[in-house]
């Protein structure tokens, strides 16, 4: 027997595991949009989604408000902290989300609810403002029914404040605080996974809170 080659094989295997361990990557379940329709009660229920890398994907916006330098001399127009200025989010809400790509997973998911007759709430944790375009833009790009909701901006309360208010029994997100703000109201959660491509560093670790990851769902 190779002892040699058995050695090198475990230490590859540990590298590897303590590799997989510090990028804080969990073991999760994948589900398809069958799976998801054939668990849901025959009745119609509400379902929520959230916006950016869930059912948008919305870098663009994120990325210029984070990279421009279209300031005083060159500078940032937003300054140093983008995501703690007001006049970002106005323009984000107003103006950037007509460069936001939705995405197909999305579109597929929702049409499924649809179908089902499911009323579909949008919830995200983007702060309220004066103007806004998202919701109008929500509703035309899912081509939803007259009458669904607007877009429901929470800022710093959490989602699982306004899940609980609408009766919403299945919520969507892609962040860890989607699925952890779900699970703390007693509400199940699906995961969505990001774009390769997302400019979102929040917290992210699929499968953390043991919930299912929807299939495909990173375009």
């Amino acid at each position: 027997m190779n002892f040699k080659r058995i050695r090198i094989v475990l230490a590859f295997l540990m590298l590897v595991s303590l590799s997989v361990f510090a990028r804080g990557n969990f073991y999760y379940h994948s589900i398809s949009i069958d799976e998801i329709e054939q668990s849901l009660p025959a009745k119609p229920i509400a379902v929520g989604f959230d916006v950016d890398d869930t059912v948008l994907f919305s870098s663009p916006g994120f990325y210029y408000g984070f990279e421009n330098t279209d300031g005083i001399n060159g500078t940032n127009k937003y300054g140093k902290r983008p995501l703690s200025n007001d006049k970002f989010w106005e323009d984000m809400n107003s103006q950037f989300d007509k460069f936001s790509i939705p995405k197909e997973s999305a579109r597929k998911v929702i049409e499924m609810h649809k179908n089902r007759g499911d009323r579909i709430y949008f919830v995200t944790a983007r702060p309220e403002t004066r103007k806004e375009i998202l919701s109008k833009l929500l509703k035309k790009i899912f081509n939803l029914p007259e009458g669904s909701p607007d877009t429901i901006f929470s800022g710093r309360t959490s989602k699982g404040v306004f899940i609980k208010k609408h009766n919403i029994s299945l919520f969507y997100g892609d962040s860890d605080s989607d699925i952890s703000e779900a699970n703390e109201v007693g509400i199940r959660a699906i995961r969505f996974l990001r774009s390769v491509l997302s400019t979102n560093k929040s917290k992210y670790h699929p499968g953390m809170h043991g919930e299912a990851v929807l299939e495909n769902s990173e375009n």
